[in-house]
């Protein structure tokens, strides 16, 4: 089996060169359940991470938004949603005191990100998107000015704000647009009795109690102010 994840703070990245995080914490103790040895985890860009999904390698894919375009692969969710939102800084929020206003402005997102069909939906175009080719790049757009909106999950945006010197309590959440499920996605090259036993141990998981301690002990992170 091939495991895949991108640089996505807090849900997976890399510390002193350990991959860490939520959803990396969360897959190994699914293997010691399934009784399997730790895999390597590849670390890549989504671009790159979909065309070896697209392959005939048994391939699992996290942490991925469960949309409705990838419930046609088998998936297993984790027992938390990511929420997403169009955040601002609160020096700006002024300035989009009505829906019109958010409706106009730029919005720094990833240019393969799947939170773009959710935006399109709400009425969003390719006016408002300035974009970035990662996640990382799109919170440093957003921080050095390029937009004054940015969309994302709520928790991966503050915790790379973080990282690169903002200040998250002074981000400040604009609508929010939706709660996504958060889960791992298996390609078709995956034995459905991978799928089964790996659903089976998350559901072991989750009724212990051990999802909800690696939970508090992974999303570190300040949440911004309404």
């Amino acid at each position: 089996m091939l495991f895949i994840t991108e640089h996505i703070p807090p849900l997976a990245y890399t510390h002193n060169g350990t991959l860490r995080g939520y959803n990396a914490d969360l897959i190994k103790r699914i293997w010691e359940k399934m009784e399997l040895p730790e895999h390597t985890i590849k670390i890549q860009p989504w671009p790159r991470s979909v065309k070896d999904f697209d392959s005939n390698v048994p391939t699992c894919l996290f942490p991925v938004g469960i949309t409705a375009q990838r419930k046609q692969y088998r998936y297993v969710t984790t027992p938390t949603a990511v929420t997403v939102a169009i955040i601002t800084h609160k020096k700006n929020k002024k300035l989009f005191d009505t829906p019109s206003k958010v409706k106009h402005a730029r919005i720094c997102v990833e240019k393969a990100s799947s939170i773009l069909p959710l935006l399109r939906k709400l009425g969003y175009t390719e006016k408002n998107f300035e974009f970035a080719s990662s996640f990382p790049n799109n919170v440093h757009k957003f921080f050095k000015g390029r937009a004054p909106l940015i969309a994302g999950g709520i928790s991966n945006i503050l915790y790379n704000y973080h990282l690169i010197g903002g200040t998250p309590s002074d981000l400040r959440v604009l609508e929010i647009v939706k709660q996504v499920p958060n889960g791992f996605l298996f390609n078709n090259a995956v034995p459905q009795q991978f799928v089964d036993d790996f659903r089976k141990a998350m559901e072991e998981i989750v009724s212990s109690g051990e999802a909800t301690e690696i939970y508090n002990k992974d999303m570190l992170y300040y949440s911004p102010s309404k």
